[in-house]
């Protein structure tokens, strides 16, 4: 008896072990996603392209694979850019995303809605939107 409690005891410490760096991990990495959403934000505040193209490349990842999960102020990327009048940038990431990320955001919708289309972001869009084959 006293060894099978032993036995399930060391097992449980052992699990508890393994899971608490795990969540250590995940929770560092939630940060680091935080922090460079926050770098992406200030970069379409400022209409910083090139900089935008160096992060991306110096993290390896693609603007289509994380817009939708960034947000400034409550805006997308795009809308974010548009408020800014940060037209480069604006136009480099919806040329950037695919058309299933911006109809997630709902960027060509809250363009057309708030007067937005006739920048050269809204050109941008419209230009995507329209030349859509599906």
């Amino acid at each position: 008896m006293l060894r099978v409690v032993s036995y399930c005891l060391s097992a449980v410490l052992g699990a508890t072990m393994l899971m608490s760096p795990t969540q250590t991990a995940h929770a560092q990495y939630r940060f680091e996603t935080e922090e460079i959403a926050l770098v992406f934000c200030a970069y379409a505040r400022d209409n910083e392209t090139q900089r935008l193209q160096y992060k991306l490349r110096e993290l390896r990842i693609r603007m289509r694979d994380v817009y939708s999960s960034i947000r400034c102020n409550g805006a997308s990327l795009i809308q974010f850019a548009m408020k800014s009048n940060s037209q480069d940038i604006g136009s480099f990431i919806a040329r950037s995303v695919t058309l299933e990320g911006l109809r997630t955001m709902d960027d060509y919708r809250w363009a057309r809605e708030n007067g937005y289309l006739d920048t050269e972001i809204g050109e941008t869009l419209k230009f995507r939107f329209e030349n859509d084959l599906n």
